[in-house]
């Protein structure tokens, strides 16, 4: 009976260890989806202001129209201000770094399941999965939401094979 309930134990375990390990890719891959997309914000933005800028210094100074120089000028300074105020590159910053320790989590939660899991007692290995259950639980109340749009694309991602290993392959 206690072999049958030690063998119960484990499963849970690894269920649970399973868990982490499933979210954390998710949460990593969504992570680096939103960073992808901060990044282009920025560069798009940055791009604007200084092209808009330029345009319109250059026609200020040339026979062309004040209206059109101004105009740009201030599209130009909505930008900066837009730029200045959403911070897309310290947002995609922050999620690379989510992600970072997202990854770090599931490789961690992987080595659990497949190599100290079957090599420790119940107690190491219910002490262990509380650790990671803890960092997940951290990260979770640390990082930002994942949009839904980068959810959509980490999903796509995972499921065509992006976070997998060829040795797991075979």
């Amino acid at each position: 009976m206690a072999e049958n309930s030690d063998s119960s134990r484990r499963a849970a375990t690894r269920g649970e260890a399973s868990r982490i390990h499933e979210s954390a890719k998710y949460c990593a891959q969504g992570q680096y989806e939103a960073a992808k997309r901060w990044r282009l914000q920025h560069w798009t933005l940055g791009v604007a202001c200084a092209g808009l800028g330029t345009v319109g210094a250059i026609l200020t100074f040339a026979d062309c129209s004040q209206i059109l120089a101004g105009t740009l000028t201030f599209l130009a300074a909505i930008v900066a201000a837009v730029l200045t105020g959403v911070r897309p590159d310290k947002l995609a910053e922050r999620a690379q770094t989510t992600g970072n320790e997202y990854m770090t989590l599931r490789n961690d939660t992987r080595r659990f399941m497949n190599i100290y899991l079957a090599n420790c007692s119940d107690d190491e290995a219910s002490a262990r999965l509380e650790v990671l259950a803890d960092r997940a639980s951290e990260l979770d109340h640390s990082s930002d939401p994942i949009p839904q749009w980068a959810y959509e694309r980490a999903k796509t991602n995972i499921s065509q094979g992006g976070q997998d290993f060829e040795a797991d392959e075979s």
